[in-house]
């Protein structure tokens, strides 16, 4: 699912919009584990640690994140599950908030990627809690509704501005030459012969997929630039066109089985007209809009939200990044500043 960037708002934890409020030495007890609340609603540690290992899984490596970055780390997540809990919040207040059904049917739209039981094996392997996984996705799925229901019916993209922004990026619009392939897989070499040979009877890769239900049948546009050295060296030569479809083809074997090629076409380079870029053009347009009025919005949001923030995510020590020193004990045990452990801030209360 498509994830919109927060920036604006990972800056505006940092540049000071969420001031630490004196506190009491030690947090209650619903304070603790709790890295921020959003109107009374609590940004719990687990789902920031959550969300950091999904982003910076790198167990493998070795490396240890110092002080500063994990610091950073947390505080642009933590940005990020702030709007996303303000999303939330307004969606519920508008009485569309993400039902169970929405948040079963977007789960079982993510398992159809993965076959059998591998979804569960990746969880398992990669050390990550499925009641987490599904919060977010619940976040996820907020985000897509705002901006399907709440912003996009704001946006209206004129004709002007279509052309503005193609003659802007006209280089994007170009296209290098390509080929049209037809490909059959099967693991049986006979099968794929006569299926090539079917197509350049009938013409008719649906017809041809019909025929030969155990068979992978697909037509592919492929930059030639972009062909593998073995579709290059049995395309090389091939003639195309309606008529003899590129010649015999050509059959590689491998260990998936054989694959069959025929070249259907080849295109030369151009340069897309208007109507042609139109979906691209549309798409790239509100991106930006989106972002825009997502922005304007979330600054509303925080004007009229109280957000409380643990302030050690608020404010970087310039040595924290130095191992510590020992500390000097003394008669009465260990010193230390524990009573800063749960302290929170508040968002739109300045002292």
């Amino acid at each position: 699912m498509h994830r919109r960037r927060f920036a604006p708002l990972a800056l505006l934890l940092f540049a000071g919009l969420f001031m630490v409020l004196p506190g009491c030495s030690r947090a209650q007890q619903d304070d603790v584990g709790v890295v921020a609340r959003v109107n009374g609603k609590a940004i719990t540690l687990d789902l920031l640690e959550f969300q950091y290992d999904i982003l910076h899984f790198n167990a493998l490596s070795g490396e240890l994140p110092s002080v500063g970055a994990l610091r950073e780390a947390y505080g642009e997540i933590l940005g990020q599950l702030i709007a996303q809990e303000l999303v939330a919040q307004e969606l519920k207040v508008r009485g569309q908030e993400v039902s169970d059904e929405e948040l079963q049917q977007a789960e079982a739209k993510v398992r159809g990627d993965y076959p059998e039981d591998a979804f569960e094996q990746m969880l398992a392997e990669e050390f990550l809690d499925i009641a987490m996984w599904r919060k977010q996705l619940r976040y996820a799925c907020g985000i897509e509704k705002f901006q399907r229901l709440v912003l996009r019916p704001s946006i209206h993209l004129d004709h002007r501005e279509v052309e503005a922004y193609y003659q802007a990026h006209l280089a994007s619009f170009r296209l290098p030459e390509r080929v049209r392939v037809l490909v059959v897989r099967a693991q049986d070499r006979a099968q794929v012969e006569k299926a090539l040979g079917l197509f350049r009877q009938q013409q008719n890769a649906s017809a041809l997929a019909a025929a030969f239900p155990a068979a992978q049948v697909r037509e592919v546009v492929v930059p030639r630039e972009l062909l593998t050295p073995a579709w290059a060296d049995a395309l090389h030569g091939a003639d195309a066109g309606a008529k003899g479809a590129g010649g015999q083809g050509a059959i590689l074997s491998g260990r998936a089985g054989y694959e069959g090629l025929l070249l259907l076409e080849r295109l030369a380079a151009e340069t897309m007209d208007i109507p042609q870029a139109y979906p691209q053009v549309e798409a790239a347009l509100l991106e930006e809009r989106l972002q825009q009025a997502f922005d304007v919005w979330l600054g509303k949001a925080l004007d009229a939200a109280v957000v409380r923030v643990n302030k050690r995510l608020l404010h970087k020590k310039d040595d924290e990044d130095l191992p510590p020193e020992p500390a000097p004990e003394s008669a009465d045990g260990p010193t230390g500043d524990e009573g800063d452990q749960q302290d929170i801030a508040s968002g739109n209360e300045t002292g």
